[in-house]
């Protein structure tokens, strides 16, 4: 339990870690991939203003840092600077920042910009801006923007590097962090186990008193007050034996011995144990479970999740209800569905149904409501069964719980 404990706690801090790590570095990319793109392009705007006004355009510097006091650049960056006749065609190239002659790749693009009359845009690790003049001649400026995609590929990068590197911590910290925490949550679960092992075992002589002191009293004639009693004692000791169960089934040790057995056959037989209270409100059983349903499990625990199963449908259906059993297997899992007819849902959410001590609002009466603990003790014994339960309202008046268990390899009987 405590590497239980303590895997879930790494795994979700981990994950959390990671994902503010993830919103980090996409920000601080982002951010950088904006800044560049406004610099180019107010680099490329003065340019064209500076050559149109005959002085130099100088770029800002930053603060001095790490021991360094950079002076404003005029040239951030190689760039051409391209002047065109009214027919399009390239009359003088300018480089700056380029030892080598302009690329035919270069004049290409300016043609080809030039003959789609766009005004800016991008090609390949260039940017460029067109300023037409009213004579009909124009003003090209290439800015070669490879070393700014060189800057943020390596931004990137490094956000990468120091991210590993901060969740390689971070798992180290969490390592002795994570056992305290775990060790905390450990002695907080066995004391809650204990207070209500020591609760129930010593609610059992109180319980037990009354009954045997009811069944003195009733000795000299029944009445309405002592059936009330004894309804409450029943209902009470239920009570203690489903805590009590809790308590075991939340155990550390808890350990199941797998086997293969039909499931179709225990269903069935577990349905015996309610047809008399069901028969007397005239609820029907429809069973369309196939004979060879078979599970990899412990019969007992089975049995036990069962019998919880159909006790909540058997107490919430409506008279003249129905109860309907069906099943499937398939490669992987075998599927066990109950469905039961109701007069109207509970207003919880299905998935708050499982959480112990949550009762829908049709059950909240002393005379037919559950303790709320049946269906979260349900859920225990099945994940401890390494299967899924799920529940579902299909319509307004359906209850539906859907179980998937490990299928068995091979078909059995459940007697083994």
């Amino acid at each position: 339990m405590k590497r239980y404990y303590r895997s879930r706690l790494i795994l979700i801090s981990m994950f959390s870690g990671l994902v503010l790590l993830i919103l980090a570095v996409i920000g601080i990319w982002l951010f950088s991939y904006q800044r560049m793109e406004w610099e180019t392009d107010a680099f490329i705007s003065a340019m064209q203003q500076a050559a149109e006004q005959e002085r130099p355009a100088l770029q800002s510097a930053p603060p001095p840092m790490f021991g360094y006091a950079p002076d404003p650049r005029r040239y951030p960056s190689s760039f051409y600077d391209i002047e065109l006749d009214e027919n399009g065609s390239i009359q003088s190239i300018q480089r700056f920042g380029i030892m080598e002659e302009a690329e035919i790749s270069v004049q290409q693009y300016v043609q080809q910009a030039v003959k789609e009359q766009a005004s800016s845009g991008k090609t390949g690790s260039y940017k460029y801006s067109i300023t037409y003049r009213d004579d009909g001649t124009a003003r090209v400026i290439i800015l070669d923007i490879s070393i700014q995609l060189q800057a943020l590929y390596n931004i990137l990068k490094s956000a990468l590097l120091v991210g590993t590197v901060l969740m390689i911590i971070l798992f180290l910290i969490l390592l002795p962090v994570s056992s305290r925490v775990a060790d905390a949550f450990l002695r907080n679960n066995e004391k809650q186990q204990q207070f209500i092992t020591d609760a129930g075992h010593d609610l059992k002589t109180p319980v037990a008193i009354i009954r045997s002191n009811l069944d003195v009293l009733e000795l000299q004639g029944k009445s309405k007050w002592s059936e009330n009693i004894r309804s409450q004692t029943i209902r009470l000791e239920q009570l203690i034996e489903q805590l009590l169960m809790l308590s075991r089934l939340d155990e550390t040790k808890t350990k199941i011995k797998y086997e293969t057995l039909n499931l179709t056959d225990i269903i069935r037989e577990e349905k015996q144990h309610f047809l008399q209270v069901t028969e007397r409100r005239k609820i029907q059983w429809q069973d369309s479970l196939p004979d060879d349903l078979c599970v990899s499990g412990e019969e007992k625990a089975i049995r036990q999740m069962l019998n919880l199963l159909m006790d909540n449908a058997a107490q919430y259906t409506n008279d003249a209800g129905q109860i309907i059993l069906s099943g499937y297997t398939d490669r992987k899992k075998t599927v066990f569905q109950l469905s039961n007819t109701v007069d109207s849902l509970p207003g919880q959410k299905p998935e708050e149904l499982t959480e112990r001590f949550v009762r829908g609002n049709t059950a909240r009466t002393q005379k037919s409501g559950g303790s709320g603990i049946g269906l979260s003790a349900v859920e225990r014994i099945i994940k401890i069964l390494n299967g899924n339960i799920r529940i579902t309202y299909p319509d307004e008046h359906t209850f539906c719980v859907t179980m998937e268990m490990p299928r068995a390899n091979q078909s059995a009987s459940h007697r083994l």
